[in-house]
């Protein structure tokens, strides 16, 4: 059976993933002679992903809502959308501390404006990855199947 994520194993990944970050941000300037390059298409895609991932929980819990009169959600697409939540809140946890170990290295340079704009694009990815890591447990509790009831607890309401 798989374990529901817990938030201690997303900020170990979002702690390695910062520390690659700013090892890169900082070494990237010795090896090409230039600032690293944050491209404003990494921060459009993560508001993408948190946007599709927030539609994709809000259809879902309408499904598996009992009393809401449409159809009901598949149960092999519910574990398959758990499974998706389950890597949307790794991939997360990893862009946001990639992201903010990016940041972390370019606050020498915030005085200069590509310095600024560098710091203001990996806000806006780290922020959409949290949001993403956020939007991402809330589809897997969603998703979550109820433990079927101990054995003993069977045989006692059969018997009675």
């Amino acid at each position: 059976m798989v374990q529901q994520t817990k938030i201690s194993v997303l900020v170990v990944l979002a702690v390695l993933s910062a520390s690659v970050g700013w090892s890169l941000a900082q070494l990237w300037p010795t090896w090409f002679a230039q600032g690293f390059p944050v491209p404003i298409g990494s921060a459009v895609a993560m508001i993408l992903v948190a946007i599709s991932l927030l539609v994709w929980t809000l259809m879902t819990r309408a499904r598996l809502n009992p009393e809401s009169g449409v159809k009901r959600l598949h149960p092999l697409v519910a574990a398959r959308t758990a499974a998706l939540a389950m890597s949307a809140s790794r991939v997360g946890a990893l862009a946001l501390g990639f992201y903010a170990g990016v940041l972390l290295s370019n606050v020498v340079a915030i005085e200069s404006s590509a310095g600024s704009d560098r710091i203001k694009t990996c806000a806006v990815t780290a922020v959409a990855s949290l949001i993403t890591v956020a939007i991402a447990l809330w589809l897997e509790r969603i998703c979550r199947i109820k433990e079927p009831p101990a054995e003993t607890e069977m045989r006692n309401s059969s018997t009675a």
